[in-house]
């Protein structure tokens, strides 16, 4: 069952109100409310004033019910009295906190006690839980994580030396005891806040939101904090990636690029115990910041997926009243028919399509940079480049198995197994560097120097794409690989694009291309596109299940089971979809329409228009 979970900021419902909140609430089909606290209180009065508001609201809520959560910052401190982070660069990220400060520790233990009195059935932690992201530069190197990594091993190192060792070289001692710290002060403070709550009722259930950073820098992942905060209840995790980020392309994001980081996260989380909420977040709220229709591209792609139990819906203003931003949830209540279509649909089938090999834990291994990647801010790992190649390019995707063929950009080839081969992979230059540094022949004799291209020429068709100024290198190639595109430069052509079959039979797809340095514009267009697609056949032999041409940001998810098709297209772009055809890997006999009109053609679906941020679903047989 897909879970609905609606938060409302717990200053804003008041005893005259709660009546209206409830219906809000249950005309979004919520079966559970987070209230939300905002950052620690340190006035003792105006405390005193935010439980008491608390206890009420819960209690009301709960007569009525609902689930209730309570949901609060976790390390931000508007007005900091402990001791704060700072990024590795020294800079003083003053609002947050270090939990290696245990007078802070102590703080949040009793803070937390306090709520769980309130009688809360879950304690969230808001996703400041994390290290990464706070500056621009990652952190923690304050003097307790300079103590705390010069005790790990056991050697005198300056500030200035780990800065050094964190970002440059190999894999080495001080980078790994940095990851480390940072792991063993976040678990420490998830285990005492879980003493906290178990003093009071080791029923209620304790987690907490993902970051990007929770899957590496932290030093510990998402999943293992959550079965440590959970003590003996089920464990909570809410995974990052928002609609808002789409919005103004946070961190490069588009709103299919924020489907496919929660499903890749809910690949490295998902386990039977663990309970996985998507990220419905529209920050700042109204609907003039975010619009609804990105909230409800999101929630329908992620019932779709079937990778998470539910989702924590933004749908009600956080400052204004409770009525004032009504857009969100007639939004839901226009689709709510749509919803229960989309669960019959694709519930029991499983993903197919092009298998994304993305790792959480890649920056203890890397070289910082590499001959192909100048680029030293580790954080952005966590950003599937691989993921953003096949999802604004109308390729359907998965997260396990072999998939049809794999794609595996930058430092995910340095964690491949050889497995992943047999398929045929889809690489960027940074891939085929350490491919062949393991030994792997992807076709390059050498690596040159770094070039920028402003235009890439595809053989095949003669056209010429702008790349926006893509990093690639001059290469020298075997014979027997074959180009099929080039970047004209001084000097003569450089390969942007080739394929290779090599002696064992292993083939690969190889785009010299940085990924992780100003690529979109290179990785997502038509021409690269229908590269993609036709070249997965030639990679494994296999065809795409189902794959779309010509439409930009048309975001696609395949489903399949005893030999029955779903398919569901977002229209993730301001231009209406006309009339587009779907090629399928097989050739069907029947269709059945959701939220559409489709003629089906042997393996060919031709369908009505899809208007700016709508949806089409249907579901091929034989």
């Amino acid at each position: 069952m897909y879970k609905i979970s609606v938060p409302i900021k717990n200053d804003s419902v008041k005893k005259n109100d709660r009546e209206g909140a409830v219906r809000l609430l249950r005309r979004f089909d919520a079966t559970r409310v987070f209230l939300a606290l905002g950052t620690y209180e340190l006035d003792e009065k105006k405390r005193a004033q935010v439980f008491e508001n608390l206890r009420e609201n819960i209690c009301c809520f709960k007569e009525q019910g609902f689930e209730v959560g309570v949901w609060l910052w976790t390390f931000w401190l508007k007005s900091n009295p402990f001791g704060c982070m700072r990024s590795i660069d020294e800079t003083e990220i003053s609002e947050f906190v270090c939990p290696s400060d245990t007078r802070f520790v102590n703080f949040a233990s009793e803070y937390i006690k306090e709520i769980a009195k309130c009688g809360a059935d879950i304690i969230l932690f808001d996703d400041d839980f994390r290290y990464g992201f706070l500056s621009s530069v990652p952190a923690c190197l304050c003097q307790n994580h300079i103590n705390e990594i010069n005790r790990i091993t056991n050697e005198a190192h300056t500030r200035e030396q780990i800065y050094e060792k964190i970002t440059s070289g190999a894999k080495n001692n001080v980078r790994d005891a940095y990851l480390t710290a940072n792991g063993n002060y976040l678990r420490s403070f998830a285990k005492a806040m879980r003493a906290s709550v178990d003093s009071v009722n080791p029923k209620i259930r304790l987690g907490a939101c993902a970051c990007m950073s929770s899957w590496d820098l932290d030093g510990t992942n998402a999943g293992e904090l959550a079965y440590i905060l959970a003590g003996n209840t089920r464990p909570l995790v809410r995974l990052i990636g928002a609609p808002y980020w789409a919005v103004n392309k946070s961190w490069g994001n588009s709103l299919a690029d924020v489907c496919e980081l929660e499903r890749m996260e809910s690949a490295w989380t998902r386990d039977k115990n663990i309970e996985i909420i998507a990220e419905g977040d529209t920050w700042p709220r109204p609907r003039t910041s975010c619009p609804a229709s990105y909230l409800e591209c999101f929630d329908t792609a992620m019932r779709a997926s079937g990778d998470v139990d539910g989702i924590l819906k933004y749908g009600i203003d956080y400052y204004a009243s409770l009525d004032y931003e009504m857009g969100y949830l007639l939004a839901h209540e226009r689709n709510r028919t749509t919803y229960k279509k989309i669960d019959r649909l694709f519930s029991g089938k499983q993903s197919v399509g092009v298998r994304v090999y993305e790792y959480m834990n890649k920056i203890s291994n890397m070289v910082v940079p590499t001959q192909v990647n100048k680029e030293t801010n580790i954080e952005y790992l966590f950003f599937s480049q691989g993921a953003r190649a096949l999802a604004n390019n109308t390729i359907p995707t998965v997260y396990n198995g072999d998939g049809v063929s794999g794609i595996a950009f930058d430092e995910n080839a340095r964690h491949l197994p050889k497995s992943a081969l047999k398929n045929g992979l889809i690489i960027d230059v940074s891939a085929a560097q350490i491919l062949t540094e393991r030994g792997i022949d992807v076709g390059i004799l050498e690596i040159g120097e770094a070039k920028t291209s402003l235009t890439e020429r595809f053989l095949d068709s003669g056209n010429r794409i702008l790349t926006g100024g893509a990093v690639v290198h001059e290469i020298k190639l075997k014979s027997t690989a074959k180009t099929l595109s080039v970047l004209e430069a001084d000097g003569g052509e450089i390969p942007m694009s080739y394929r290779y079959e090599n002696q064992d039979g292993q083939r690969f797809l190889v785009l010299n291309i940085n990924s992780r340095i100003n690529s979109d514009a290179a990785l997502k267009n038509y021409a690269r596109s229908r590269q993609l697609a036709q070249n997965i056949e030639w990679l494994s032999g296999k065809k795409l299940p189902a794959y779309s041409y010509g439409h930009p940001s048309l975001y696609i998810q395949c489903k399949e089971e005893n030999g029955n098709l779903a398919v569901g297209l977002w229209n993730m772009f301001a231009d209406p979809v006309v009339f587009p055809t779907v090629e399928l890997g097989e050739s069907y006999l029947k269709i059945k329409c959701v939220n559409c009109k489709a003629t089906l053609e042997n393996n060919r679906v031709m369908l009505d228009e899809i208007v700016p941020f709508g949806f089409a679903f249907f579901e091929v047989s034989v």
